[in-house]
């Protein structure tokens, strides 16, 4: 009897020795994503937006976050996907890179799940569509692939949209939190 412990103990210090993170898992037009959490602040569901002109489209505007002005990127739209109406499961995700926070609009939000750094593989290098520019990484759940963003790209790339002589969405966004 002792020797079934010892082996189910052995088991167990094997899994906590194995390095993962906790990854926030999430979807945008039924494909899965995810985010590690040391990005993310916290999870709000969509709120009055304030409107602001001469910014990109699929910057939505600004919320007011308990006396912090955060601004808002529609990721459905910054990978150039087609508009649906936000409804009861769009969330909007709350990210902090450095000193930028920007809330994330996303189609509805799964889990938060622990991912093994043996579940995440290079994102394939090859010509790239304009959402896949964006994705660092991809890791394997069970029987679905989770593409991992890479959140400094999406909140620091100016996109499609920038054009010579025109201000670009890193600069708007962080006008838009001054």
């Amino acid at each position: 009897m002792k020797r079934t412990k010892k082996s189910a103990k052995n088991t167990i210090s094997v899994m906590e020795n194995v390095p993962s993170e906790k990854y926030l898992t999430f979807f945008i037009d039924r494909q899965t994503y995810a985010l590690p959490t040391s990005q993310v602040v916290e999870i709000i569901r969509l709120q009055p937006i304030t409107l602001m002109p001469n910014l990109p489209d699929y910057v939505k505007g600004v919320i007011n976050l308990r006396g912090k002005i955060v601004p808002l990127i529609d990721i459905r739209l910054k990978f150039l996907k087609d508009p649906i109406p936000y409804d009861n499961l769009t969330s909007i995700i709350i990210v902090e890179n450095g000193d930028m926070t920007a809330g994330l609009i996303v189609d509805s939000v799964k889990d938060v799940r622990d991912i093994a750094k043996s579940q995440i593989f290079d994102a394939p290098k090859y010509k790239r569509s304009v959402g896949d520019r964006y994705v660092c990484a991809i890791a394997s759940l069970e029987n679905v692939s989770a593409m991992v963003l890479d959140i400094n790209r999406i909140l620091s790339d100016r996109g499609a949209e920038s054009q010579p002589g025109h201000t670009t969405a890193d600069q708007l966004l962080k006008t838009a939190v001054e």
